[in-house]
C-alpha cells in the first residue's frame, strides 16, 4: 500500500502496478471464503508528522494472490491528515 497527498505531484499520475509492487507490505487475514482484512502501521517522527502535507490524502492498493494475479487500485481508500 502507498499514502499518497491529494495535491502533489505523485497524485497526478496514479502509481503502476511495477511501482507498487516495491511499497510496503499490509497485514492480511481471511475475514471470510472470499474476503480478507488488511491494516498497516508505520511511525513517523514528529519532524515528519509535522512536515507532511496536510488535508486528503489517497491509499493506493496492490492486492496479490496466492497464484500471483495482481489487481490495482490506486484510490482504494482516503484520509484526512490534520
Amino acid at each position: 500500500m502507498l499514502a499518497i497527498p491529494a495535491h502533489s505531484s505523485l497524485a497526478e499520475k496514479e502509481p503502476t502496478a511495477k511501482e507498487m509492487a516495491a511499497a510496503e507490505c499490509a497485514t492480511c487475514k481471511p475475514v471470510g471464503k472470499y474476503t480478507v482484512r488488511c491494516s498497516y502501521t508505520t511511525r513517523v517522527t514528529a519532524a515528519e508528522s509535522a512536515s507532511s502535507p496536510q488535508g486528503s490524502w489517497h491509499v493506493a492498493v496492490l492486492a496479490t494472490t496466492a497464484d500471483g494475479s495482481t489487481a490495482l487500485d490506486a484510490r482504494a481508500a482516503g484520509f484526512t491528515a490534520r
